[in-house]
């Protein structure tokens, strides 16, 4: 098993801000995974980084990352079996190549298959469990199999049962000419390169039932809204930027404030899609 110490979260977060993370394993297989989490009940199981922020200071929980052992994607019966570690875009292009239809809406989205499951990523309209069908986990006791029907999942949720790690998935996906799978990523790669660039966690809240997040930021005038190193993005005002500079007790705090300030606007709470852990 590979470990590592003191390890800044501004190397393993798409945000770049935090302080440092105490100990990293690194599991290389489901048998260790099980026995780490027999042994640390408490374990924060780490993806790709693109929606935890962690604390300025140290982290002192066990984190668990999967490495190389999980990323793979292999054909397999309805479609295909990707392991938790494989990024996204190698999921997508994987698909172009083989000429493989059903998940082209995740193009343009960071991050592992993994993390992805677990929040049920992404559009407005579809999110990846639609795709699934089943999940490899792995707790304390062993590694099961879960079939899509027995998971309770929804609107940014995987339905994922607590305790577990995604390890692997099946996917159900559909034959298709390469250059129709080619032209709808493309589609989906296009909408996505109007989002702002720079250090940021993607969309930072859910969009409320029948509302657009951003939208309600951006009329509740929050738009350009600056804390530090923080800024709500000008370009998309549900997503906040680091200048390079941000703590996140920056990030904290505008989300605070954006947070009251669409409330007492509008009336409506909305909560975060990111995670943010620690102090």
């Amino acid at each position: 098993m590979r470990m590592a110490r003191m390890v800044s979260a501004q190397d393993i977060t798409s945000m770049h801000c935090g302080g440092s993370v105490a100990c990293i394993f690194e599991p290389e297989g489901p048998t260790e995974l099980a026995g780490l989490l027999h042994e640390h009940p408490d374990l924060l199981v780490l993806g790709g980084g693109t929606n935890t922020i962690f604390g300025d200071d140290v982290f002192t929980r066990p984190v668990v990352r999967l490495g190389a052992e999980f990323a793979f994607v292999e054909e397999a019966p309805g479609g295909i079996r990707a392991g938790a570690a494989t990024s996204m875009k190698r999921l997508v292009s994987y698909c172009i190549r083989t000429g493989l239809s059903g998940i082209e809406f995740m193009a343009g989205i960071p991050g592992t298959l993994g993390g992805a499951l677990y929040m049920n990523a992404g559009t407005a309209d579809n999110g990846i469990m639609d795709a699934v069908i089943e999940i490899e986990l792995t707790d304390a006791s062993g590694s099961r199999t879960l079939a899509r029907d027995r998971i309770d999942c929804s609107y940014r949720s995987g339905g994922i049962p607590e305790g577990s790690v995604i390890t692997a998935a099946r996917l159900s996906l559909q034959g298709a000419r390469y250059d129709e799978v080619r032209r709808n990523v493309l589609a989906f790669l296009a909408r996505r390169k109007a989002q702002p660039r720079g250090f940021s966690a993607g969309s930072v809240f859910r969009n409320p039932q029948g509302h657009a997040a951003g939208k309600l930021i951006d009329q509740a005038g929050f738009k350009g809204r600056r804390i530090g190193g923080a800024k709500v993005s000008e370009i998309h005002a549900n997503f906040i930027i680091n200048d390079g500079h941000a703590s996140t007790a920056d990030v904290r705090e505008l989300i605070r404030l954006v947070k009251q300030g669409v409330k007492e606007r509008f009336g409506i709470e909305l909560t975060e899609e990111v995670r943010i852990v620690g102090q």
